[in-house]
């Protein structure tokens, strides 16, 4: 079993590989492994302090860069 915690995950199903492909009809999105209480492990949440998603920013920022999306910064 490998020690690190990189995958692929699909942004539709949300099915995990090891390896990269499509999945459909997308290209899975790459999870590298980052260090506990990094800030793409957290949501996005505004200024007031209200919670937008319960995604990863990682996870939405890998999503809306394959769609053209421009994310919050």
């Amino acid at each position: 079993m490998r020690k690190d915690c990189e995958f692929y995950i699909c942004p539709i199903c949300f099915a995990t590989s090891e390896e990269a492909g499509e999945h459909h009809n997308h290209e899975m999105v790459f999870c590298k492994q980052l260090p506990i209480g990094h800030v793409q492990l957290k949501p996005i949440i505004d200024l007031e302090g209200d919670l937008k998603t319960r995604a990863p920013r990682w996870f939405l920022e890998a999503v809306w860069d394959e769609a053209g999306i421009d994310y919050p910064t």
